[in-house]
C-alpha cells in the first residue's frame, strides 16, 4: 500500500474509536433519560452531563493524528486496509512501546586513569506500565 493510503486509512481507525467512545456516552445518556422517565422526576439528565463537544473534538483529532504517525510508521508491516485500520486504532498503545524501549548509559571504566574516556554502554530499561497494558 501506498504511504497516503496508509495513513488516510490509519487515520480512520483512530477516530473509530473516538466514535465508538463517543457512542458509549450517549447511549449512557439514552439509559439514564430512560430511567429518569420511569421514575418520573421533574427533571430529566440533560446531555451536557455525559457529553462534552471540545475536549470531544480534541480527543478526535488526537487519535486521528496518532493514527497517522503509526500507520506511517508501520507502513512497510501494513499490506491490507484492514491492518492500517487496525494500527490506526491501536496507535496509542503501539506508539507506547517504541519510546522506553533503550537508553544510553554512560560509565566511566573502573581501573583506569581519570582522563581515560567512558565506555557508552546500552542498558535495557523495563517500560513503565500504564492502565492500558
Amino acid at each position: 500500500m501506498n504511504w497516503l493510503a496508509v495513513a488516510t486509512l490509519s487515520a480512520c481507525g483512530g477516530a473509530i474509536v473516538s466514535v465508538v467512545a463517543f457512542c458509549s456516552d450517549i447511549f449512557a445518556w439514552q439509559q439514564a433519560r430512560r430511567s429518569a422517565h420511569s421514575k418520573r422526576p421533574r427533571s430529566l439528565p440533560p446531555l451536557k452531563e455525559y457529553v462534552d463537544p471540545w475536549p470531544d473534538f480534541v480527543s478526535l483529532i488526537t487519535r486521528m493524528a496518532l493514527g497517522v504517525i503509526a500507520g506511517l510508521v508501520f507502513q512497510s508491516q501494513v499490506t491490507t486496509a484492514t491492518a492500517a485500520i487496525a494500527v490506526g486504532a491501536s496507535a496509542p498503545g503501539l506508539l507506547s512501546q517504541l519510546g522506553p524501549a533503550r537508553t544510553i548509559k554512560i560509565q566511566a571504566d573502573e581501573g583506569t586513569e581519570h582522563h581515560a574516556a567512558p565506555s557508552i554502554q546500552l542498558a535495557e530499561v523495563e517500560p513503565s506500565m500504564t492502565e492500558e497494558g
